[in-house]
């Protein structure tokens, strides 16, 4: 096949994510590559072009702590971040996350000054014209082989649950599979109480609205199946902005996979994922989305195309969906079905039922609306 012509709906592709790694697990958490690599005499493999590795370790070591709290299951425990180092990250890379961590109203894209970035970015699109107005990337970001891509909009909706709502387009079945027909299952695993997250917190990062662990599989395609076990979670701060965040799960939580999903397919990472939302209106809203997805065994250099332009899909589905939510659409008739609260935002999720292995029409199965219970279906 020729890789110049590989389309986004060609790759098993997931958004933080099963984007499908040519790769075949040989051992417990362990994969070798499956593509033809020419050997030397005596045996020796050839060196590549392009950037392709092996995943072993999956999740960085830097963003846990050795702290754990209670899931939502008898005796299971959900090991903690370390938010310090992870936001640190996140805010070195988007300015509308700084914004959020340090400032009680944020004014959005238009305040960002690109003199500010610690890092040198490569810009792929800039046009305040276009739904998706910037796009840049830093090619082989931290020597992971892969690139860090970052997306700006602004986007007209509700203001109401509007955190809750975007994460919504990647982590509730029924409208991941609108834009992304690649995915196969979305899945809760565990959650937590997110009070017992604000107790490890404190008041640093504003108010914990989610936090839990999601497991995705993609479907077959021109790739075997991919899957991702990932902690991800929300934070809201009094200004209305919020960050919603992702990392992969170390290998020593893999005792945390789906019970059901007994066969473990060949598995990628996300080294960083985050999406900012600052409000810059009653109905307007400011979004930076990034990623850095490595998929092992698979080059590096054709991973930026891709995430540019299944990202972009999910923007423009996004794009119709929270209209609607101003018009009477979709979004409009689920938000009329929360109360409205005095002292936004506190925590709330919509949720669907875990998809089973026999792989449940999602659009059956409905919704609830969970006043007390926090749980969190999401691999960004």
């Amino acid at each position: 096949m020729n890789l110049t012509t590989v389309t986004p709906n060609m790759i098993c592709f997931i958004l933080v994510w099963s984007l499908a790694a040519a790769v075949t697990p040989v051992a417990a958490g362990r994969e070798r590559s499956s593509l033809a690599i020419p050997r030397r005499k005596g045996g020796a493999r050839a060196p590549i072009c392009g950037s392709i590795r092996l995943l072993t370790g999956f999740g960085d070591p830097r963003f846990f702590t050795d702290k754990y709290i209670p899931a939502d299951k008898p005796g299971v425990a959900l090991k903690l971040p370390n938010y310090d180092v992870l936001f640190d990250e996140i805010s070195k890379v988007s300015p509308l996350a700084r914004q959020a961590l340090s400032e009680s109203n944020p004014l959005g894209i238009k305040a960002i000054n690109n003199t500010s970035d610690v890092y040198k970015w490569k810009v792929m699109a800039d046009s305040s014209c276009r739904l998706v107005s910037h796009i840049d990337k830093i090619d082989n970001f931290q020597k992971k082989g892969v690139p860090l891509v970052r997306f700006r909009s602004t986007l007209h909706g509700p203001v109401k649950k509007r955190a809750e709502c975007f994460s919504e387009l990647i982590s509730v079945a029924n409208l991941r599979h609108k834009w992304d027909p690649t995915s196969d299952l979305v899945e809760t695993v565990y959650s937590a109480d997110v009070k017992e997250v604000d107790k490890f917190l404190g008041n640093k990062y504003g108010e914990t609205s989610m936090f839990g662990i999601g497991y995705v599989k993609s479907k077959q395609s021109v790739v075997s199946p991919r899957e991702q076990l990932t902690l991800c979670g929300l934070q809201i701060f009094p200004s209305g902005a919020s960050i919603l965040w992702g990392i992969e799960l170390e290998e020593d939580q893999n005792h945390l996979f789906p019970k059901v999903q007994t066969k473990r397919q060949p598995r990628s990472t996300s080294h960083l994922f985050s999406t900012t939302i600052i409000p810059t209106g009653n109905d307007t809203f400011d979004v930076e989305y990034v990623l850095q997805i490595e998929i092992g065994g698979f080059p590096g250099w054709l991973t930026g195309p891709i995430v540019i332009e299944t990202v972009k899909k999910m923007f423009s589905f996004a794009d119709e969906y929270f209209k609607g939510g101003l018009e009477g659409g979709a979004l409009a008739k689920r938000l009329s079905l929360i109360a409205d609260e005095e002292t936004p935002p506190s925590p709330f999720f919509f949720a669907t039922p875990r998809v089973s292995d026999h792989n449940e029409s999602s659009e059956s199965s409905g919704h609830a609306v969970l006043d007390k219970e926090q749980t969190l279906l999401m691999t960004p």
